[in-house]
C-alpha cells in the first residue's frame, strides 16, 4: 500500500505507471534510472521520489499491480471455478491479452520482471513466482475433475512440459522489444489446440 501516490487522481497514476513499465521495459531493472522514469512519466524527479523512496519500491509496487490486475481479470474472466483444465487455460489466456490491449506496457514489463537478474530485486520475483512452477498431477485432478485426461498421462509431466514451453514463447516474444496481443492469442491458441490432441482422452494427432 503506498498512500501517497494512491492519493492522486486515477489519471495521474496511470501516466506515471506506464512511464514506469515503459522504462524498465526497455531498459531493465539496472539500467532504469528515477530520471529517466520521471521524464517519461512528465513528472519531476523530486516528485517521484515523494511517491517512491527508492527505484526498488516503484519497481516492486509495478509488479504488484501487475499481479492484482492480472488477478481481478483472471477472476473476472471466470477462471476461477472452471473444472476443465483446457477451458480455464483459454479464458485464462484471453483475460491476459485483454490486460495487455488496455495496459500496452504492462505485458512487457510483466515478461521482463519474470526475467530480471538484478540481486537487488530478482529474489523478490522468484520467491512469488516459485509455486507455479511445481503444481503435481494430483493437484491437477482435483482442480480439473471434468477434464478427459488421458489415463497413461503423467499429469506432473504434461505440465511441465506447457509451463516450460509457455516460458519459452515468452521469452521468445520479449526478444522482438513488444508484445502483441492479438498474434500471441492467435499463436497460443494454436498451442492449445495441439495439447489438447496429445493429452485428452479420443483426440487425435
Amino acid at each position: 500500500m503506498n498512500d501517497k501516490f494512491n492519493s492522486l487522481s486515477a489519471e495521474r497514476q496511470k501516466t506515471i505507471i506506464n512511464g514506469a513499465m515503459k522504462c524498465f521495459s526497455i531498459h531493465g531493472y539496472g539500467k532504469a534510472s528515477m530520471a529517466d522514469i520521471a521524464n517519461e512519466a512528465g513528472v519531476s524527479k523530486a516528485l517521484l521520489f515523494h511517491y517512491f523512496e527508492t527505484k526498488k519500491e516503484l519497481f516492486l509496487y509495478l509488479w504488484n499491480l501487475t499481479a492484482d490486475k492480472t488477478r481481478e481479470s483472471l477472476i473476472a474472466s471466470g477462471v476461477i471455478g472452471d473444472k476443465d483444465f483446457f477451458s480455464a487455460m483459454e479464458k485464462g489466456l484471453k483475460a491476459k491479452m485483454d490486460l495487455a490491449r488496455s495496459w500496452p506496457w504492462m505485458a512487457l514489463f510483466a515478461v521482463k520482471a519474470w526475467y530480471e537478474d538484478d540481486p537487488e530485486v530478482s529474489s523478490d520475483i522468484t520467491h512469488s513466482t516459485d509455486p507455479y512452477a511445481n503444481v503435481d498431477g494430483n493437484t491437477l485432478r482435483l482442480m480439473y475433475p471434468e477434464t478427459a485426461f488421458r489415463e497413461d498421462l503423467d499429469l506432473s509431466v504434461m505440465y511441465r512440459d506447457m509451463y516450460y514451453m509457455s516460458e519459452g514463447y515468452l521469452w521468445h516474444e520479449m526478444q522482438r522489444g513488444n508484445i502483441d496481443p492479438d498474434k500471441m492469442e492467435k499463436e497460443y491458441m494454436e498451442f492449445l489446440k495441439l495439447w489438447k490432441k496429445a493429452y485428452l482422452k479420443g483426440e487425435k494427432v
